[in-house]
C-alpha cells in the first residue's frame, strides 16, 4: 500500500493555458479539482457527456458557481473543504 500524499502549503497564483484533449476522465478530474481549487478557473472542449454534465450538477448541489456556456465551462472555486452539504 502507498503512502498518502498531504500538500501542506499553497501554489501562488499563475496563468497558465493548457490544451488536451477533451475526454470524460479529463473533463471530470478538471471540475473536481477547480471546484476545490481558489478562483477562476476556465476550460474550453469539456466532453459534452451525461457523466460530465452529472458531476457538475452534483457539483452545484455542493454550492460550486458553475457556468456552463456554448463553447465553455467557467468553475469558481472557493477552496478546500468549500463544500456546503445541505439536508433536504
Amino acid at each position: 500500500m502507498t503512502k498518502p500524499v498531504f500538500i501542506n502549503k499553497k501554489i501562488k497564483n499563475f496563468k497558465k493555458k493548457i490544451t488536451i484533449s477533451g475526454d470524460k476522465s479529463l473533463s471530470i478530474r478538471w471540475a473536481l479539482m477547480a471546484s476545490q481549487a481558489t478562483g477562476k478557473s476556465k476550460a474550453y472542449n469539456l466532453l459534452n457527456s451525461e457523466d460530465v454534465l452529472c458531476t457538475i450538477n452534483c457539483l452545484k448541489k455542493l454550492g460550486t458557481k458553475i457556468s456552463l456556456k456554448k463553447n465553455y465551462c467557467e468553475i469558481i472555486g472557493l477552496g478546500l473543504n468549500s463544500f456546503v452539504f445541505k439536508k433536504n
